[in-house]
């Protein structure tokens, strides 16, 4: 048995890092836990991403349903916060229209298909198809089996522009479970020239029940203690009855007794499931309340730890490549800058026209200089005056790429500055709208793609806001909220900065226009110095300056000090 669970560890390990698919078994089971959503107001209808829709329902407390057709096709309660954008899509529009203020008269399943209703009744009844059919989920507005309205209007070879009748998808044959009897049952898995009863077992399984995917068909292989890989054709009748056996008490336990369950791989949620597995025992088991609760962790990319490491990971990568950047225009800049001798054999080429001529290779010249002889590499197919031209040609075209190489490498210091500060702030960010405007601020840079369908940054967070001993102190959560801060600062405010660490920038207003006292200054130092990259040293010395001693830089987030006032060597302290 022990080496039948490692054969399935194995197979499985390909699907710790795949999509998570609803089998219709389970759909059952969370089409039963939403059922209680019967008799819910439907309040609110928003479109946050191009493939995710949200209900807001109210029945004495709110509950927010997600629906996501795209990377994991899903349903269930969640308890995440989505940022919407400011004009609703279309299909939003039309969901609005016809459902908001609605009430929920059912939810339900037909037969055991990824696919789940719920009817709402706003003076007509609706209904509210969601196909979760992996790559071609879709979310259906219906009323009386006509389209209104769809997501995608058109999936595979059937359309759902509105005014057509609807057309389900094909089924596709297989024995109910919920009514299969167990002649049936081992008809079908007896060995012949149906594809049913040939192959694998899992396979065969797999084929033969109506709600599995290759998940739970391994789970009752495993169940009747047989291989899932086993030919079907090599069955004991003994063996098939305990298959029958253990699909039986497998579809019962869902059915009567859900026992919710999220399971982990070093750490990491891979998969839930509606009761425990016996496939899934070599991980770690956490049982959940609900499926809802269980999906919503498992798949939910918009917590704060997982959107911090995403963006973390992507600037880490640019990071890397603009250092190798940064290395090897360094190197070519070394080269290029070797290019003086040129010119000067140049010179003394023409210096010394009369002891050269066609066909030489080199020559050995005395150095006007320093007297010293020089020896200096030919063109035999060039005159000595077109040998000269040839030395000056190469030391401008060196010189030109020097000057462009100089460039080069303040710009890729500037953006390695830049991207830095951004790690910063990512690793420091404490809420999701912190994140979302340093999401925007890489988009806006070109380091992310656009997203169109994200409400600008006028839901994320401002900038952090102290009062020290009277005088108002701000600190910037971004780069782009750095450049605010500078940009709004009066010419007499003080600005802070941890000297060559990224950082926020500290504004300390100052509208008297007079001098900030010492311990002012000092605890805003130490802000800065806890909002930098030397948060954790025991000492941090900060730069400060009046605001009209800074010029703004070629990055957000970047200005340049014409004139540093002081320096404080203080100990990060983040509060007042």
């Amino acid at each position: 048995m022990l080496s039948i669970l490692s054969q399935t560890a194995t197979l499985l390990k390909s699907r710790y890092n795949s999509d998570m698919n609803l089998d219709g078994l389970t759909l059952a089971a969370l089409t039963a836990e939403l059922s209680g959503l019967v008799g819910s107001r439907v309040q609110g209808i928003y479109h946050p991403q191009p493939g995710l829709i949200t209900l807001e329902l109210w029945a004495g407390q709110e509950h927010l349903l997600l629906i996501e057709i795209e990377k994991n096709p899903r349903i269930h309660l969640t308890h995440a916060r989505f940022v919407n954008p400011p004009q609703p899509s279309a299909f939003c529009m039309l969901l609005r229209k016809y459902l908001r203020h609605g009430i929920i008269v059912g939810v339900s399943q037909p037969n055991l298909e990824r696919i789940m209703d719920l009817r709402i009744r706003h003076g007509d009844e609706y209904l509210l198809r969601v196909e979760l059919l992996s790559r071609q989920a879709n979310v259906i507005l219906l009323r009386d089996g006509t389209v209104l309205g769809a997501l995608k209007v058109e999936v595979g070879q059937r359309s759902f522009r509105p005014g057509e009748i609807y057309q389900a998808p094909p089924t596709q044959g297989k024995l109910d479970p919920r009514t299969m009897t167990q002649e049936e049952f081992l008809k079908h898995l007896s060995p012949g020239p149906s594809p049913k009863g040939g192959g694998e077992l899992a396979q065969a399984l797999f084929q033969l029940l109506d709600g599995i995917g290759p998940r739970l068909a391994k789970e009752i292989a495993l169940r009747a203690e047989l291989d899932p890989a086993q030919p079907v054709a090599t069955l004991t009748t003994e063996q098939r009855f305990a298959l029958w056996s253990a699909a039986r008490q497998l579809f019962e336990s869902v059915r009567d007794a859900p026992s919710p369950c999220i399971y982990f791989h070093d750490d990491k949620p891979v998969d839930v499931a509606p009761v425990p597995l016996k496939l899934y025992e070599h991980l770690r088991c956490e049982s959940r309340p609900t499926i809802s609760q269980a999906l919503d962790e498992l798949c939910s990319p918009h917590s704060l730890a997982h959107e911090k490491l995403e963006l973390h990971q992507l600037v880490r990568q640019h990071i890397t490549k603009r250092r190798a950047a940064l290395e090897r225009v360094a190197q070519d800049l070394e080269r290029a800058k070797d290019c003086e001798h040129l010119k000067h054999e140049g010179e003394l080429l023409l210096a010394h026209l009369s002891q050269l001529q066609k066909g030489m290779s080199e020559i050995e010249l005395e150095d006007f200089l320093d007297g010293t002889r020089k020896n200096i590499k030919l063109d035999p197919a060039l005159d000595p005056v077109e040998n000269a031209q040839q030395k000056f040609a190469r030391y401008k075209k060196l010189k030109r790429a020097q000057e462009k190489l100089t460039e080069r490498l303040e710009e890729l210091r500037q953006e390695l500055e830049y991207l830095e500060s951004v790690e910063h702030y990512i690793e420091h960010a404490e809420s999701e709208p912190d994140l979302l405007e340093i999401r925007e601020e890489l988009s806006a840079a070109g380091y992310l793609p656009r997203e169109p369908h994200r409400q600008e940054s006028s839901q994320a967070s401002g900038p952090r806001e102290f009062v020290i001993k009277g005088y108002r102190v701000f600190v910037g959560r971004s780069s782009r909220q750095n450049d605010e801060l500078v940009r709004r600062a009066a010419r007499e405010d003080y600005w802070l900065h941890a000297r060559e660490r990224p950082g926020a920038h500290v504004i300390i207003k100052n509208p008297n226009q007079r001098e900030v006292p010492r311990e002012v200054l000092e605890q805003a130092a130490q802000l800065a110095a806890y909002y930098s990259k030397g948060r954790d040293a025991k000492k941090v010395p900060v730069s400060y300056t009046r605001v009209k001693y800074l010029r703004k830089g070629g990055r957000p987030g970047l200005v340049f000090v014409t004139h540093e006032e002081g320096t404080l060597l203080v100990a990060p302290k983040g509060e007042v």
